[in-house]
């Protein structure tokens, strides 16, 4: 008997109370579930918070990884309160520096540089401040430990979920996919009821774990939010840190969903959203002090031995939260996202390093030499005699100066320019658009420009640079949600209303996220029909975040309207299918699914459903080892092409695709990321003398790509030689980490793997 059979054995005893739950629900509106998935469900039922739950314990690794994970933060906090209150109250600095130090070898740190009584010392100011710092953050370990104990339950709960109903067990989730997850469960109601209204797809399912975040993503890819404050030099400059993303989440997100998962009507009072942000704004000017403390002492506990020993880190770059919710798709998980900017990294760095300033790069040369020169003399003179190292260069040994020395030399040599680099900037940024897939108008064919690197690098910043931003957002929060994110209300609301849909079973989503290219659908990237500019999104994310989202979960069957982007680009790859080179083929994994989606569902023998009165949806018993749970989407690719080349190939199609509606209708009909109307969609009635791909050194067109109307593309029922692979790793072990260099053809000898 293999796992299908055994897991609808042990099920088949609950089928009579499954129905009377259908019966007793049906009049709650379709959003209740049944009682036997009670300890997975919250107290409450909500589905939403159970998902969650699954995917936060996807991304532990299991329980054990969890609570240990769990445990192991709370500690950390918990230290480092005890240790920042141990610096700032009992440790007598002054003495250190002075008495101590001038007599090292008889000065005992513990015994003479530590007050018995700290508040007899220092001022009161100083000494109410970090008290009620170390009450505030005691206060929220204590809340921390509370929330820790009160979750043990529901984590156990999804473990024997994970152990009785998806066969997983702690050491499966240290390797398994999340798409393979979410396969199981979606297979899983042919036996078990998880929500009365309909069988739950792999979208709305995500859709229930992303239902905030997918507002925030449109809300930031339509720049609803103001982020600005009106301070000289820092007019352009975006507050979206980390402290302001948390304090968005409670003005706007937080109770904005009744329990039926719909919009609550008092979301729409301008005046009560305007309200929470100011009330948010004095909570923050209260706190800041306090929490600057805490990231302060965490920051330098965190990184001081690594910029001591390795003094060349404090270059180094990362995402910035803006970059990360700009270039985050609809439906996309947030490990899927970080993935995807993880494979761009080293790409970014490359860009960057294209641009060092000349002066920064003299000096750091000239340091270089000079302190180079010490350090060969304080190197001698170790050659000559080690016991040299001890002798004093004024104050200072031997030894001291060599270390210090060492340190400069480092610093110094991380900010000179490399050596024989090429300058290829438009070259190395399609690299970086392959895998981030955003790319404004104004940054084609001028990856080169003052304007793209200032704006790239904003993305891309130094994280010493986002540390004290993220001190300074501290201070800043107060300004910004009292100014500019109230003046948005208006501009928030409106975009809640214009873009929510509700669905069957799911509740009220973003309706691009619901990739409801009827509603907000651009022609111009494939969709079967064209919006007005107000209804779109921009630099066409609904049709990017869509062809994404098919590639990482194949066996999601879309609407009528999301099968005619597939066929649309299908065809358009067909037709073009030896210009393209190997995007084409590659891209054949994803784009070839609309051939199948077409064919109407057939019910097998093998497929079982106790609800097929109520429209559920039948699927076919997935292959490999058990027959049920491995994934049948497997066999679909190609054993030589990867999942990260067939979804980096898909977004070339559509790329190419958009490029050629811009020939056909001479015009480039694309958005841009600023709020300047001269970036934004050209105007549908006029013409626009911005250069079409043929003339962007970045995207070079094949030749004798021809142009081909959309949607003139008949369904191609032929489908690529099938190997199959169950018994090697899952084609998502490596999920969004593309490394074709996508935009271009691929040709053989571009092809990097993994």
């Amino acid at each position: 008997m293999d796992a299908y059979d055994a897991l609808e054995s042990a099920c088949e005893h609950e089928g009579l109370l499954e129905r009377e739950a259908v019966e007793r629900d049906d009049a709650d509106g379709g959003y209740g579930e049944t009682s036997e998935n009670g300890t997975f469900l919250s107290e409450n039922g909500d589905l939403d918070i159970a998902f969650a739950r699954l995917y936060a314990y996807f991304g532990a690794k299991g329980y054990t990884c969890a609570v240990t994970t769990r445990v192991a933060n709370l500690c950390t906090l918990g230290f480092t309160i005890w240790l920042s209150g141990f610096l700032l109250l009992y440790v007598d600095f002054d003495f250190l520096r002075t008495t101590c130090a001038q007599d090292a070898e008889r000065c005992d740190i513990l015994r003479d540089a530590v007050f018995s009584r700290p508040y007899q010392y220092g001022g009161f100011v100083r000494n109410a401040v970090v008290t009620m710092y170390l009450l505030l953050f005691s206060v929220y370990w204590v809340w921390s430990a509370t929330r820790l104990a009160h979750d043990v339950a529901p984590l156990a709960a999804t473990r024997k979920f994970c152990h009785q109903k998806l066969a997983l067990s702690d050491r499966d989730m240290y390797t398994i996919t999340w798409p393979e997850v979410l396969q199981r469960v979606v297979h899983l109601q042919a036996t078990t009821r998880l929500s009365i209204a309909r069988d739950l797809s792999e979208h709305d399912i995500v859709a229930r774990i992303l239902r905030k975040e997918n507002y925030l993503v449109g809300m930031v890819n339509r720049d609803v939010l103001g982020l600005t404050l009106d301070v000289p030099g820092l007019r352009r400059h975006r507050w979206f840190t980390k402290v302001i993303e948390w304090n968005i989440d409670l003005a706007v997100f937080h109770g904005m969903f009744d329990e039926n998962f719909n919009v609550v009507p008092s979301f729409y009072d301008a005046s009560a959203l305007r309200h929470r942000f100011r009330c948010l704004a004095i909570i923050n000017a209260i706190l800041s002090p306090f929490v600057a403390i805490f990231l302060s002492m965490y920051f330098v506990l965190s990184h001081a031995e690594k910029f001591y020993n390795t003094p060349s880190t404090v270059g180094t770059r990362d995402w910035s939260s803006y970059a990360y919710w700009r270039m985050r798709e609809f439906n996309e998980l947030p490990h899927f996202t970080q993935q995807r900017l993880a494979a761009a990294y080293p790409h970014a760095k490359d860009y960057v390093a294209q641009f060092p300033s000349p002066v920064v790069n003299v000096l750091a040369k000239f340091v270089s030499y000079v302190v180079g020169a010490f350090a060969a003399c304080a190197l001698f003179c170790a050659i000559i005699d080690d016991r040299l190292l001890q002798a004093y260069v004024g104050d200072r040994d031997l030894l001291w100066v060599t270390a210090v020395l060492g340190t400069i030399l480092a610093f110094s040599r991380a900010l000179m320019a490399t050596e024989n680099a090429v300058f290829q900037p438009n070259a190395i940024m399609s690299k970086i658009v392959a895998h981030t897939h955003y790319l404004p108008k104004h940054w084609r064919d001028s990856a080169h420009k003052e304007e793209v690197v200032h704006e790239f690098n904003s993305f891309f910043t130094p994280k010493a640079i986002l540390f004290l931003e993220e001190i300074a957002s501290v201070f800043a929060a107060p300004f910004v949600l009292w100014f500019p994110l109230s003046d948005s209300v208006g501009d928030i609301i409106q975009f809640v209303r214009q873009f929510t849909v509700n669905k069957s079973g799911v509740g009220d989503i973003c309706s691009m996220s619901a990739f409801d290219f009827i509603r907000h659908g651009n022609k111009h990237y494939g969709a079967p029909s064209h919006a007005n500019k107000d209804q779109r999104s921009r630099q066409g994310k609904m049709e990017k975040s869509f062809l994404t989202f098919q590639a990482t979960y194949p066996n999601w069957e879309p609407d009528a309207s999301g099968r005619d982007v597939l066929i649309s680009l299908n065809g358009f790859a067909n037709a073009n299918e030896t210009a393209l080179g190997k995007s084409a083929e590659m891209s054949s994994s994803v784009l070839r699914k609309s051939t199948r989606f077409a064919e109407p569902v057939q019910k097998e023998s093998g497929s079982h459903h106790r609800f097929s009165g109520r429209s559920a949806v039948l699927r076919q018993n997935a292959h490999g080892s058990g027959s049920m749970f491995q994934p049948s989407f497997m066999s679909d690719f190609r054993e030589e092409h990867t999942f990260a080349e067939a979804l980096s190939a898909s977004q070339t199609v559509l790329q190419h695709f958009y490029e050629e509606q811009a020939v056909l209708l001479n015009r480039d009909v694309d958005t841009a990321a600023e709020n300047s109307p001269t970036r934004d969609d050209p105007d549908d009635d006029k013409e626009s003398n911005v250069p079409t791909i043929d003339t962007i050194q970045m995207y070079h067109r094949p030749s004798n790509v021809n142009a081909v109307p959309m949607r003139s593309f008949p369904l191609d029922a032929t489908t690529a030689n099938v190997v199959h692979a169950q018994n090697g790793p899952s084609v998502l072990d490596s999920v969004l980490l593309p490394n074709s260099f996508a935009l271009p053809p691929v040709d053989d000898d571009e092809r990097v793997s993994l």
